[in-house]
């Protein structure tokens, strides 16, 4: 089964989030802009200004390269298809930017023990995975029992493309079955053919269906040309995924902004073992493009020793592979002859591959151990689609750059293999040599790069750094003294000190040159001097050797010169709130209130008009009602009057429409109570509690609105599932209250124990946005405080934490991170207070900021309480203050003895 990461978890709730409140109101603007006030980042949601479309859902996640969006993506389907449209199975299209992609999109989805297939499976079920050529032949049975999924490019809804003149061809006889069973009132929206007939077109069996639109980075596809023409397949929903979506607004131009739901940082894919942080880059002059060769190739293999190391204590493979950027296509053969000939490079070793060669093509899997690839040569860009997590030095030869060149070939080096993280911390950086007049330069080139990749420009500075970090001594870069093998070399003490010297001198007769790889001691000096025979060339090696040691004595400061906190491992622990539970002490989380006892059956579970209204909300569409012989029948109305009349009626509508696609089968009470119980998460509740309630509900419902059968409620399932779990959190709600209250009114089971908390040594600092502001905070135990917006009470609280001379370090709190914050469990979720800090005393202060018009509400009752509870168990070592406003006065009571006084 695969797994999650958490800031995937994390993606796929906001979106659940955002489409179950959206099929519940009918309207995606509130539920987008609670989703993002949770995230501390509001913005207003931004209609699709396509006509009948204005409340169609949009919304992207933006995902940076090597973040994992198809997955992603493959798991939004199950979401939408259950928590938007409320069915069992669906249609999708799914588009990608390019064919290539799309070939391998559709392989991988196809491919049953594919991560991607299984993630499509988890949300719903049996999937047939299909091209538009097999999509084009597509018989009715295929979408009647599983949900389809249509891979293509957004150039196949084109018209002026061929494949798009195929999929709005009329006269599509496999499409003709698929028109005979729609319901009637749907055939006035087809396309017409040149009979004024419904179209036999693959379009209108799309609009018939209305799909699940995915956009997997097929960029380019929000431009209005691209909306228009997704139009024409009635989505259901738009759900981009992609690492750059677009910022500008302007409709009139055709330019329209991506509705971002939920931002992925580049913090939170480090944290997950995602990619290679940070990019460490070095720089040689243009003429000393041999050393960088050198210097990139002895690094690659220095890397490949410490793989070594790595697997022996680990059991992971791993051969780091180096890239080249040659200066022209011309010039990557001989490059290539040059690796084997003056490196000493196997030739099936090296790969070249360009747009007219490309010997990766016939690499089936470039991560198996038999495959020899270590170093592979390019000049503009990798193939399309490429990835090799094994990439872990890129080395540029070309002077001049593409923006686009370099962007895509840094993204090759980003990802980290296996996903997890290595015991050697050189295995956990990328690499970039180039040759450039200017290292400032260079590092523009890579942030710019990686900014097209997904990252900040904030993000993007701090993931790139110039030198070798913690290991110096892998950061070789040579220098080369020229050399007459024939007049210049001494043999006999070449002879005599050559192998003493192995791995800091290279004396190579065969190219005529001495190479000063790492520093050497006097007596080293003073042997390789010797072993030539001129005055002018003992100098030419005694500056050599001062360049190299000199390069290596300021690396080594550089690399001793910690920063931060967390640079500096300083102690930093912060203990939780624990209980003691069967003679153990555990984190105080939901799992203590879940041990008190409650039983669903007892509970009310009637279902009046508030809990699960007769019609659908904010429309008389799908409005239940029982006839006059008893039966029940759902009368639709598409003609709403009124300025909001399309906004608030194409969810209803939507509903109303893929539910009549189904046949409705004959079900008994006892089948819809399986449904139900399927399809409502309860692992805290017995079958059999739920089953009783689930009971009672259906039935009960059915007796007070008079309702005979059961075949209108089956197909309300999705609606009654919904309101149904809202009556079960309820009543779970109120049992955890009651719990909760029990516990702190006794207390005794509670402790603070240092056995359970947050280590900031070790722990990953993950927040989904950083501090951008001007001032420089002293004292954040880590670079940079994370979701802190300049100017706000919070900011103005940091400044002061950050000030106080009894604070050593603090951090930022991060909300919804039990793994890596500190948090408190309450009675119905987890507080996170705003700020951890670590006083000079050794004690922690936790600091929650409340505005002055929130001091006095339930939540920040719940939270004083809650936090003063830690307090009083820590026995003296733990501190909870609530300022309001600009009154810092509670923290300044907590921190000093006298109470107020410096």
């Amino acid at each position: 089964m695969f797994e999650f990461k958490p800031y995937q978890g994390r993606v796929l709730t906001s979106l659940e989030e955002f489409l179950a409140e959206t099929a519940r109101s009918g309207d995606p603007r509130g539920p987008y802009e609670a989703v993002r006030r949770k995230q501390g980042r509001s913005a207003p949601y931004i209609p699709v200004e396509i006509p009948g479309h204005a409340a169609m859902p949009y919304v992207c996640i933006q995902v940076p390269t090597g973040g994992g969006k198809t997955v992603l993506a493959a798991s939004a389907v199950g979401l939408a298809t259950k928590r938007l449209l409320g069915a069992e199975r669906s249609v999708v299209l799914w588009l990608v930017p390019s064919n290539t992609i799309l070939e391998q999109t559709a392989r991988a989805l196809g491919n049953p023990q594919h991560p991607y297939r299984r993630a499509l499976e988890v949300g719903v079920g049996p999937v047939e995975i299909l091209t538009i050529e097999q999509a084009l032949r597509m018989k009715p049975p295929a979408v009647d029992g599983q949900t389809v999924v249509i891979v293509a490019t957004i150039q196949c809804f084109r018209v002026e493309d061929t494949e798009g003149r195929k999929v709005y061809d009329p006269g599509n006889g496999d499409m003709r079955e698929h028109l005979l069973r729609a319901p009637p009132d749907r055939l006035a929206e087809m396309d017409k053919g040149p009979d004024g007939q419904p179209a036999n077109s693959l379009v209108n069996i799309l609009r018939l269906h209305r799909p699940i639109v995915i956009v997997d980075e097929a960029h380019n596809a929000n431009t209005s040309l691209s909306f228009a023409t997704l139009a024409k397949v009635a989505p259901s929903c738009i759900l981009e995924f992609t690492a750059t979506p677009n910022t500008k607004h302007n409709p009139g131009r055709g330019e329209y902004a991506s509705n971002v739901l939920h931002r992925v940082s580049a913090a939170e894919l480090k944290a997950a073992d995602m990619i290679k942080m940070p990019i460490r880059v070095a720089t040689q002059k243009a003429a000393a493009g041999e050393e960088l060769l050198i210097q990139a190739v002895a690094l690659r293999a220095d890397l490949e020793r410490i793989a070594g190391a790595e697997a022996q204590e680990t059991g992971e493979y791993l051969r780091p592979i180096l890239l080249i950027q040659a200066p022209a296509i011309a010039e990557t053969e001989p490059l290539r002859d040059r690796l084997v000939a003056d490196h000493n490079i196997p030739r099936d070793w090296i790969a070249i591959s360009t747009g007219s060669k490309d010997e990766l093509e016939a690499v089936k899997d470039i991560a198996a151990p038999t495959c020899p690839i270590r170093v592979i040569i390019t000049v503009q860009k990798l193939s399309e689609g490429w990835d090799c997590p094994f990439a872990y030095v890129l080395c540029s030869l070309r002077p001049t750059r593409s923006a686009t060149a370099i962007e895509q070939i840094v993204g090759r080096i980003m990802r980290l293999p296996s996903v997890r993280r290595k015991r050697h911390e050189e295995l956990n950086c990328a690499y970039a040599l180039s040759v450039s007049e200017s290292l400032p330069e260079v590092l523009g080139e890579m942030k710019a790069a990686l900014e097209k990749n997904g990252f900040t420009a904030q993000e993007a500075a701090l993931a790139i750094a110039p030198g070798p970090g913690p290991t110096p001594d892998l950061w070789r870069q040579p220098k080369i003294v020229a050399i007459d093998s024939a007049t210049d070399l001494d043999r006999a003490a070449m002879e005599t000190h050559g192998p003493a010297l192995a791995g800091k001198v290279m004396i190579d007769v065969g190219h005529a040159r001495i190479v000063i790889e790492k520093p050497l001691a006097p007596a080293e000096l003073a042997a390789v001097q010797s072993c030539v025979t001129t005055r002018e060339k003992r100098e030419a090696i005694a500056a050599a050797a001062a360049a190299v040691a000199e390069e290596f004595a300021r690396l080594e400061t550089a690399a001793a010169a910690p920063e931060t906190g967390s640079d500096m491992q300083a102690d930093f622990f912060v203990p939780l709130l624990s209980i003691r539970m069967d003679q153990e002490i555990l984190e105080f989380d939901q799992t203590a209130l879940l041990e008190h006892p409650w039983r669903l059956c007892d509970m009310d579970a009637g279902l009046d008009e508030c809990v699960f209204p007769g019609s659908s909300p904010r429309s008389e569409v799908g409005h239940l009602d029982v006839g006059g012989q008893g039966q029940v029948t759902v009368e639709i109305n598409l003609n709403r009057e009124g300025p909001d009349a399309t906004l608030e009626d194409f969810i209803a509508r939507l509903h109303q429409q893929v539910l009549a696609l189904g046949a409705a089968p004959q079900v008994s009470v006892e089948d819809l109570i399986v449904w139900l119980d399927r399809n409502i998460p309860h692992q805290d509740i017995s079958q059999e509690d739920a089953e009783v309630f689930l009971g009672k509900a259906v039935r009960g419902l059915m007796a007070s609105r008079g309702i005979a059968d059961c075949d209108t409620l089956w197909r309300m399932r999705a609606r009654l599932r919904d309101a149904i779990e809202r009556r079960i959190e309820g009543h779970r709600v109120c049992a955890r209250k009651t719990a909760y209250q029990t516990l702190m009114f006794d207390g005794s089971a509670l402790t603070v124990d240092t056995s359970r908390g947050i280590d900031f040594r070790t722990v990953p600092y993950e927040p989904g946005w950083s501090y951008d502001g001007g001032y420089i905070f002293k004292k954040h135990y880590f670079a940079r405080p994370g979701e802190l917006r300049d100017g706000t009470e919070e900011f103005r609280c940091a400044v002061f934490l950050d000030n106080l001379p009894e604070v050593k370090y603090w951090v930022r709190n991060i909300a919804r991170r039990p793994k890596s914050s500190l948090w408190f469990q309450t009675a119905t979720d987890r507080a996170y207070p705003d700020f951890v800090c670590l006083l000079a005393d050794g004690r922690i202060l936790a600091v929650e900021y409340k505005g002055a018009d929130r001091y006095d509400g339930l939540d920040a009752q719940e939270k004083r309480a809650i936090g003063s509870v830690w307090e009083s168990r820590s026995r003296g070592q733990c501190l909870f203050a609530m300022p309001s406003g600009n009154d810092y006065s509670p923290i300044l009571r907590k921190i000093r003895p006298d109470g107020m006084k410096a």
